[in-house]
């Protein structure tokens, strides 16, 4: 593929190949000297804020009977470095990394010379962290224990790999004012920070929202609302939805560092709407309203917190001004109630800093509340969860924030302006949880799944 950018999509193949564990690399993208056609025929990386680390698939055309005279057997080293045409090298314009080998599937003699299979590949760190195990007691502030346990089991690289190191940590909304003093309880290092997530408070934001997740640039500790406010007045990029064909004329800048991309990089090419509410769903979970209570074993002490979605609103941050949910929608915080027993003497406790406990000084108060809160804040995101496709890009992530500008269904008439074609309430920021980057011959498509928990405008 050339240094160009033809149409959207365009991507270059920097580096593609596998190590076995006899020290041997194989190539597995064309090389037109050597007249060699190439191993791959898909490439998908899959990355998600609600999962800890990055996965894959590779398509591999075989006429070299890799599988057995690598051989493949697990525990290889893939190495990919992915480019959209005339972005720069840098970390943070690729795809670039090296990837573990767990499984082969799918295997298939497609003739006498050729065979197909599917390689499965998740990144280092997931791969060694199955492996580890933590038995250590932990005291202090959460933003300095997941550090520890960042540099102690994850950034140490893998046994037997020269310079294959973690690609990072950012951590968020710091400093965290929650302390916990816990044992990891024959955990792996994922399940620590995991179990770390429903009980970190940070700085700035209400509620435990925290999430652990790893995109292809760098693993990130952050709250979700963090991730909103952040980004809300610079998204990373204007997407507009074209309707039947019709073109419509682009707010967005469409360059990247100075570098001017085509068009047709920021239309959204498919939008799909799996739903646009479920009124009994939102009853169900308690999303629309809920009760929590709590009773200390120790120093019986009882304590309830009531969450109105609309009421609350204000507590949270969010990308738009405007709670999604109309007022007239019923709301009895009754209907769904959830109940703690906890103990301030024993290490869960001080997770909330509860009276009574080694380290942290609020109140009871905060117990069910920062728990209500968490759980209403990631139910908010239900009904404005959309999939649409794209073209490729090598710099955007799970985690980025982007415009997503959708089209009205109404007739627009004479003397429409440019925000009266687009729907209100559809038309908003909404940040990336997942992309799928699907890179085959024909060039690169992500499959993004959005989402956001505010509107523009008010419900009704």
């Amino acid at each position: 593929m050339e240094e160009t950018l033809v149409k959207p999509g365009d991507i270059q193949c920097d580096a593609l190949s596998i190590t076995t564990h006899k020290g041997e690399t194989i190539e597995l993208k064309a090389d037109a000297l050597a007249g060699h056609e190439g191993f791959f025929a898909e490439v998908n990386i899959y990355e998600d804020i609600w999962n800890k680390f990055v996965t894959g698939e590779i398509v591999l055309r075989d006429a070299a009977n890799m599988m057995t005279d690598g051989p493949i057997v697990g525990g290889e080293t893939l190495t990919m470095k992915w480019r959209t045409n005339t972005f720069p090298g840098d970390m943070q314009s690729t795809i670039d990394r090296s990837f573990i080998v767990f499984g082969v599937y799918n295997r298939t003699l497609n003739n006498d010379r050729e065979q197909l299979y599917i390689l499965k590949f998740c990144s280092m760190e997931a791969y060694n962290n199955q492996a580890q195990i933590t038995g250590a007691r932990y005291q202090g502030k959460t933003d300095a224990i997941v550090k520890k346990i960042y540099d102690d089991y994850i950034n140490v690289g893998r046994p037997g790999l020269t310079g294959q190191i973690s690609p990072g940590l950012f951590i968020y909304d710091t400093p965290h004012a929650s302390s916990v003093n816990f044992v990891s309880n024959q955990w792996t290092p994922f399940q620590c920070l995991d179990w770390l997530t429903r009980y970190t408070q940070g700085s700035k934001n209400i509620g435990s929202d925290f999430i652990f997740f790893e995109s292809h640039k760098s693993f990130y500790y952050t709250s979700i609302q963090e991730l909103m406010e952040s980004q809300k007045d610079q998204p990373f990029e204007e997407y507009i939805y074209e309707m039947s064909g019709a073109e419509i004329e682009h707010r967005a800048s469409g360059t990247y560092r100075g570098i001017s991309l085509p068009k047709k990089y920021c239309t959204i090419d498919r939008f799909v709407i799996p739903r646009s509410f479920d009124s009994f769903d939102g009853q169900d979970t308690g999303y629309y309203a809920q009760q929590g209570r709590a009773y200390d074993l120790y120093s019986k002490e009882r304590v309830k917190n009531e969450l109105d979605v609309n009421k609350d609103f204000d507590k949270f941050k969010h990308s738009e001004d405007n709670a999604p949910i109309p007022e007239q929608i019923l709301r009895n915080p009754l209907a769904v109630q959830t109940f703690r027993a906890l103990n301030s003497m024993n290490n869960m406790s001080q997770a909330y800093n509860i009276p009574g406990s080694a380290v942290g000084n609020n109140d009871l108060d905060n117990v069910p509340a920062n728990m209500l809160y968490r759980d209403n804040y990631f139910n908010s995101f239900k009904d404005y969860a959309f999939e649409i496709d794209v073209p490729g890009r090598t710099d955007i992530q799970a985690g980025d924030l982007i415009q997503v500008m959708y089209p009205s269904t109404m007739s627009k008439g004479e003397g429409a302006t440019f925000d009266d074609i687009f729907d209100k309430k559809l038309t908003g920021k909404y940040l990336i949880t997942a992309i799928r980057h699907k890179i085959d011959t024909a060039g690169h498509v992500m499959k993004m799944e959005i989402v956001k928990n505010s509107i523009p405008v008010p419900a009704v």
